[in-house]
C-alpha cells in the first residue's frame, strides 16, 4: 500500500506541478484586466495570483483529503484560530456546538471572497471572523482580541509549509494559544528519504513560486515540536503514508502545558 501511495503521490505531485506552469498565463491577464499589469513584474504578487487562480480550479479537496480534514478540524472547540482557510473548502468541518468563535486567518485577499461565501453556506456567519493578514502581524491580531493566551485551538490545514519564517511564526503561534489548549494539525513535510525525497528538492526550486510560498522540505514536525513545553505531542502519519512520499503528511494534535 505504501509503495502505491508513493507512485500516487508522484504522479499527482507532477500533474499538479503541470498546472502550476499552465495556469501562469491567465494570472498574468487576470492582474492586467484586473488594472495591474505592472505586478505581473512583481514575483511575490504574480505567485500569488498565480496560486489564487491555480487553487480556484483543483483545490476542491477529494473525498480522502475531507476524510482527514474533518478528522482534524472537528475537534476545534473555544475560541478557534483557523490558518489560511483559503477559499473555505474546509470551513464546514467546524462543529458549531464545540465553537464560539472562529478567525480565519488569511492574508491572500483574492480569496476573501470565495471564503466569505462558504462560511456563509456552511452557517458560520454570526462566529467566522476573516482577519486579512499573517500572523505574524501582531498589532492587527490585537485589534480582534488575539493575543497572547486568547485561542483555545490551533487549526493548520495544509498552510505551515507556505508560512514566512516558520520556525519564528510557529513559536509565536505557541505563545496565543492558552495553556491546556491544542494545536491541531494536518500538514505536508519533508520526506523521510527514497525517490519521494530527492523528487521534492528537485521540484522544490520552482513549486515555492508557482504555489505562492509553499515548501515542500519544511520538518514543520520539528517546529511545532520545539516551540515550546506541550503535555501531548501526538503527529503520526496518517494511515496509508509511509513519510516517503513526494507529498507526505502528518497529522494529530498538541496540547499545551498547563
Amino acid at each position: 500500500m505504501t509503495v502505491i501511495s508513493q507512485i500516487k503521490s508522484l504522479f499527482f505531485g507532477s500533474i499538479f506541478l503541470t498546472a502550476g506552469f499552465a495556469s501562469l498565463p491567465f494570472a498574468a491577464f487576470g492582474l492586467i484586466f484586473k488594472g495591474r499589469p505592472f505586478d505581473i513584474f512583481n514575483k511575490s504578487k504574480l505567485s500569488e495570483a498565480n496560486f489564487t487562480f491555480l487553487w480556484s480550479i483543483v483545490g476542491r479537496p477529494s473525498a480522502a483529503d475531507e476524510k482527514l480534514t474533518n478528522k482534524t478540524i472537528s475537534q476545534a472547540y473555544g475560541v478557534v484560530l483557523d490558518l489560511g482557510p483559503g477559499t473555505g473548502f474546509t470551513v464546514h468541518h467546524f462543529d458549531k456546538s464545540k465553537v464560539t468563535k472562529v478567525f480565519g486567518i488569511e492574508p491572500n485577499k483574492g480569496f476573501h471572497p470565495a471564503l466569505q461565501a462558504a462560511i456563509d453556506a456552511a452557517g458560520l456567519t454570526d462566529i467566522y471572523t476573516i482577519v486579512g493578514t499573517g500572523v505574524e502581524d501582531s498589532e492587527t491580531l490585537k485589534k480582534f482580541g488575539i493575543e497572547e493566551g486568547s485561542a483555545d485551538t490551533i487549526v493548520a490545514c495544509k498552510v505551515l509549509c507556505s508560512i514566512p519564517d516558520p520556525k519564528a511564526t510557529i513559536a509565536e503561534l505557541y505563545k496565543l494559544l492558552a495553556p491546556g489548549g491544542q494545536f491541531l494539525v494536518l500538514e505536508h513535510i519533508k520526506a523521510k528519504g527514497g525517490i519521494g525525497a530527492i523528487a521534492q528538492r528537485l521540484a522544490n526550486m520552482i513549486w515555492p513560486f508557482l504555489m505562492a510560498g509553499c515548501e515542500l522540505c519544511r520538518p514543520t514536525e520539528a517546529y511545532l515540536y520545539g516551540a515550546g513545553e506541550w503535555e501531548v505531542k501526538d503527529l503520526q502519519y496518517p494511515e496509508g503514508i509511509s513519510g516517503n512520499e513526494f507529498i507526505t503528511f502528518t497529522q494529530g494534535k498538541l496540547i499545551k502545558a498547563r
